[in-house]
């Protein structure tokens, strides 16, 4: 659901110098090299690089790193950084230093979990520190200086039940795990790469009925983007 929402913003964008931050195994990014981007992703996550490897094709190179260069400051026409600032301690200074590797007037798009009183255990699992209201991450958008041009809140209805089922396997999980599993470090390095309740179902998600009812459900969240009534935030933002 957050990628279709994605996708369509992404269909009117020229190709360009892309920097994906905390890019995971970096599908999206290699599906935007192979349409001309100029495509550059970080994560710290080795398993996550390594995968992403996989994933690329040669014909359509990829730059990966484990951390930002300070060569890139000031080159990157596009930022995306998506389910990661709620990783973070510090937010706004994450992002204030991410800032400075865009031009003026380059554009970000970012995604982060939505509404804190809805904290459950699928956030303990990833490693999470926080989710936000509306008003909090425009907020801390704003300190780290962008321009903040669209906000929509995205998955009504279907993410909210799928939230609700995710919250009940990792809450099993996390009962199961030892205490040296649990350290939000170790949680965040893993959460880029873990699916595992999405690969138990992922025969049923692929079927043609499953996956018509999908684009169904990327088509009927738009009315409600406007509304908190979903699960996610998704943010337009801008260099001035």
């Amino acid at each position: 659901l957050r990628r279709e929402l994605v996708m369509r913003h992404l269909a009117g964008v020229q190709p360009c110098r892309v920097l994906d931050i905390g890019c995971g195994p970096a599908v999206l990014l290699s599906e935007l090299a192979s349409q001309g981007f100029d495509a550059y992703g970080v994560d710290d996550s080795i398993k996550a690089l390594a995968l992403a490897e996989v994933f690329s094709r040669p014909e359509h190179a990829l730059t990966l790193r484990n951390a930002l260069d300070p060569a890139w400051k000031g080159t990157f026409d596009l930022m995306l950084s998506f389910e990661v600032i709620e990783h973070l301690e510090q937010d706004v200074e994450a992002m204030s230093d991410w800032r400075a590797y865009l031009k003026p007037g380059g554009s970000m798009i970012l995604s982060t979990p939505a509404h804190p009183s809805r904290w459950n255990a699928a956030d303990v699992w990833a490693g999470h520190v926080r989710r936000y209201t509306r008003a909090g991450l425009v907020a801390a958008i704003e300190q780290a200086g962008f321009h903040v041009e669209q906000i929509d809140c995205y998955g009504f209805p279907l993410a909210n039940v799928m939230e609700k089922a995710r919250a009940y396997a990792y809450s099993r999980a996390l009962r199961g795990a030892s205490k040296s599993d649990k350290s939000v470090k170790n949680l965040t390095e893993e959460s880029g790469t873990d699916r595992g309740v999405e690969t138990r179902f992922w025969k049923l998600f692929r079927s043609l009925p499953v996956s018509t009812a999908m684009r169904m459900a990327g088509w009927g969240q738009r009315r409600f983007l406007h509304t908190d009534l979903g699960n996610g935030y998704l943010v337009m933002a801008r260099r001035p």
